[in-house]
């Protein structure tokens, strides 16, 4: 395979579907060698801040001078990014190479009538493939769906698990309660460090029941404004570029993890962790790219609650600053729930349609945001959006409602 054969392959395997539980995937790994019992695994699970959370920690152990594999998903960028090597997208080489060992694997174990891997079990046999390969000290794991059966739990041992915020997501298939969706993510706790924070009563009975229990304490905002922000945590103070108040939070449960290592004897220290926070920068979420006299705002902000996040950021570190939104969202998603956050912040609204099958109309987008502002229009093409809003009256221009949107608005403003 080249690399489009390999993302169109992984993509049509994808059309079959979510496919939970452990044995396949572990039967994939053992007829490749079982790659992954050579790899340190830190295992982060939780609904939200788990890819802020692996960001910072990758950050931390690389200014800590170890080499790191960090597995996320889904990509927003660019489809290699799912599988990091010191904070560098796989090559498009390397993806073509591992992704065709494991479908050929796939195809033998077709021949053989065994159950065969989803497409997120094959991308994880690739990263353990690709992370031995490459010799990594530490491997971050990303869940992809709960914990307790999602293929990243395969692994046999790991150095600690983080477990970030919990709320209600996938509740079809994790359960209807806190509690039971908890117990799904607080299966990744095998023999090794629990890294969380104070949750609810709901979620903590769960938990609490870890045999090594670390909890974060409460970080404090000390200042915070469109460069960044900077908070206090146990005494000692740290610069993020990330903005978010809702990010100390997930850079406190990476330090935790970080002194963890520490006091396992690795070689991370203060300087190296507060070098770390600084240098990260979740792509994507909150991400502020100045052009000229403007700024664009990229965020993922496609429910009620990432738009709750996204208006209380708008309303406090750019509150002086008046508003283009470039929004598209897909056609299951809740708009209006969304609208009803950022819509009162918007000077400005240009409806576009998500690049996907899933996506929804712009021309329903537009109908929609002119209950807000009657300075909406729309546009069929997010380059051109991109491009209407930049030479438009508002001085910073907020791309949001899909994460789908984020890469072509993201290449269209480096062609500005």
């Amino acid at each position: 395979m080249i690399y489009s054969q390999a993302v169109e392959y992984v993509s049509c395997m994808e059309k079959f579907g979510i496919k939970l539980g452990l044995d396949t995937v572990k039967t994939l790994l053992a007829r490749l060698g079982d790659p992954q019992k050579s790899l340190k695994f830190l295992h982060i699970a939780g609904t939200n801040g788990k890819g802020s959370v692996s960001c910072f920690l990758t950050n931390i152990l690389l200014a800590s001078n170890y080499s790191v594999g960090t597995f996320n998903s889904p990509s927003v960028f660019g489809y290699n990014e799912r599988y990091l090597f010191n904070n560098k997208p796989m090559s498009e080489d390397d993806v073509a190479k591992y992704i065709t060992i494991v479908a050929d694997e796939r195809q033998k174990m077709s021949q053989e009538g065994l159950d065969l891997p989803s497409a997120f079990e094959l991308e994880f046999a690739a990263a353990m493939l690709y992370f031995r390969d490459k010799g990594c000290d530490f491997a971050v794991l990303e869940c992809g769906l709960g914990g307790r059966l999602d293929a990243t739990n395969s692994i046999e041992s790991k150095e600690l698990a983080v477990i970030s915020s919990i709320s209600y997501d996938h509740t079809a298939i994790l359960g209807d309660t806190l509690s039971k969706i908890a117990s799904e993510k607080f299966a990744i706790v095998k023999d090794c460090p629990l890294i969380t924070y104070r949750q609810c009563d709901e979620v903590m009975e769960i938990l609490g029941k870890a045999d090594d229990l670390i909890l974060c304490d409460k970080p404090t905002l000390l200042t915070s404004d469109a460069d960044g922000q900077s908070m206090l945590y146990k005494d000692k103070t740290y610069s993020l570029k990330q903005l978010g108040k809702y990010q100390l939070v997930n850079c406190s449960l990476a330090i935790e993890s970080a002194l963890c290592l520490a006091s396992k004897g690795y070689a991370v220290t203060l300087e190296s962790i507060k070098k770390g926070v600084a240098q990260s920068v979740w792509k994507g979420r909150l991400q502020l790219i100045r052009k000229g006299d403007k700024a664009f705002l990229l965020d993922g902000a496609h429910n009620e609650d990432g738009a709750k996040v996204l208006a209380q950021e708008l309303a406090t570190t750019f509150k002086d600053m008046k508003k283009c939104f470039v929004f598209g969202m897909y056609k299951d998603k809740d708009i209006d729930g969304v609208l009803g956050n950022i819509g009162g912040l918007a000077d400005q609204f240009i409806a576009v349609k998500p690049p996907s099958p899933r996506g929804l109309d712009e021309n329903i987008t537009y109908q929609k945001c002119l209950a807000y502002t009657p300075d909406s229009s729309k546009s069929d093409n997010i380059e051109d959006a991109i491009t209407m809003a930049y030479s438009g009256k508002c001085d910073l221009i907020v791309v949001c409602g899909s994460l789908s949107i984020l890469s072509p608005a993201y290449d269209a403003i480096t062609k500005l």
